[in-house]
């Protein structure tokens, strides 16, 4: 396969209070893979690091998680997914999706738990949210595919 026939990359992000968690699709588009942390909202504006990653990785695509609360109502960080998606919408004019995050952040933590991750190193190094953005673009890869990975 050519490079000019490989499909676009996918960014994901789980946008949280402090931090927002990122990972990448393989250059195959099959695989998400976790990228880095970068500070939210409340530490700095993010749009320009963003910005700057998706040129790196000539992303052509946004997934970021969109918080939801069990019974499906959005929760408080809802409105800020929802502004942060508008806000890479209009900086970069790629398509931007917002996709269902409930348990992503659970289920990070149960893994990293599994794999003997001590909880205070992740939240440090912000693992769970990059972990949590990995599982919501492998889901979205899925549903691409019509294969259900959460």
């Amino acid at each position: 396969m050519s490079e000019d026939s490989l499909p676009p990359r996918v960014l994901a992000l789980d946008p949280g209070q402090k931090r927002i968690g990122l990972a990448i699709s393989d250059p195959f588009g099959n695989f998400a893979v976790a990228l880095d942390t970068i500070p939210g909202f409340q530490v700095s504006n993010p749009i320009p690091k963003l910005t700057e990653i998706c040129k790196q990785y000539d992303v052509a695509e946004i997934v970021i998680g969109l918080p939801l609360h069990m019974n499906g109502d959005e929760s408080e960080g809802a409105s800020k997914a929802r502004e942060l998606a508008q806000q890479l919408k209009d900086a970069l004019s790629i398509n931007v999706t917002l996709l269902d995050e409930r348990l992503t952040s659970k289920i990070a933590e149960n893994a990293l738990r599994e794999q003997g991750v001590q909880s205070s190193k992740k939240r440090k190094t912000g693992i769970i949210d990059q972990t949590s953005a990995m599982l919501l673009l492998q889901d979205f890869l899925g549903r691409r595919s019509n294969l259900k990975f959460l």
